[in-house]
């Protein structure tokens, strides 16, 4: 019995694994919504693939119901939104949030619309696809797709902001320098005060050092008159 379970997996490995889900490299989307293409290849569903080398069959019996689930980063588990498709019966939309998905199957691929997306939102994405019915319960991801959000038309572009700094920059060295021009100008006249101030001390000390002097020198002369007076009398 264990050979048997043994030799059923060996055979049945081989095609899981040539089954996987192809996406495209890059999307861009400038209103916050992104359509996002998952290809399962071998191609599952009935119309014509665009991918290459497509000459292989879908192992599986034809889908009917499934989840794509988002899954953020390259290797991440991260799950940002997913959404139910039944192929016989409409579409049912997974948890509402900030970001929400809803998947159709268009031209051969399961095409999943995700809106609410910002710029700070641009990441690698991948594809996980769940078939539930009919059994076996089959999980494929995707090789992932780089969603590009541009920014919105509140956020300027970086070349606007770029305008906008400079912009600033120059407001700001206007009024330094409108600040710059009342200053130097005090600083001036505060020196000029404080030599004039300076060349009155120096002329006052000046004057007193020159009347000491003359005190000084007055009373030699008249003792010496009197002395030169008292000798012609003797």
């Amino acid at each position: 019995m264990a050979l048997f379970v043994l030799t059923v997996l060996s055979l049945c490995l081989p095609v899981w694994s040539a089954v996987k889900v192809v996406q495209p490299y890059k999307v861009v989307s400038s209103n916050g919504t992104a359509l996002v293409q998952c290809f399962l290849h071998p191609q599952s569903f009935h119309h014509q693939s665009p991918l290459p080398n497509n000459d292989l069959s879908y192992p599986f019996p034809e889908p009917e119901d499934l989840r794509v689930t988002l899954l953020r980063g390259l290797h991440g588990s991260t799950k940002i939104c997913s959404s139910i498709l039944n192929l016989t019966g409409p579409i049912e939309t997974g948890e509402e949030g900030e970001v929400q998905c809803s998947a159709q199957r268009r031209e051969g691929a399961l095409e999943l619309t995700v809106s609410g997306l910002r710029a700070t939102d641009t990441d690698l994405y991948r594809c996980d696809i769940e078939i539930f019915y009919p059994p076996p319960y089959l999980r494929f991801t995707g090789n992932g797709t780089l969603i590009h959000i541009l920014g919105s038309a509140d956020c300027p572009a970086p070349g606007a902001q770029r305008q906008i700094s400079n912009k600033e920059d120059e407001g700001e060295e206007d009024e330094d320098e409108e600040t710059a021009a009342p200053v130097s100008v005090l600083v001036i006249v505060l020196v000029i005060l404080v030599l004039f101030v300076l060349i009155i001390i120096m002329y006052l000390q000046a004057s007193q050092c020159d009347r000491g002097r003359r005190e000084i020198i007055r009373p030699v002369h008249t003792v010496d008159a009197a002395a030169f007076s008292c000798e012609n009398l003797a």
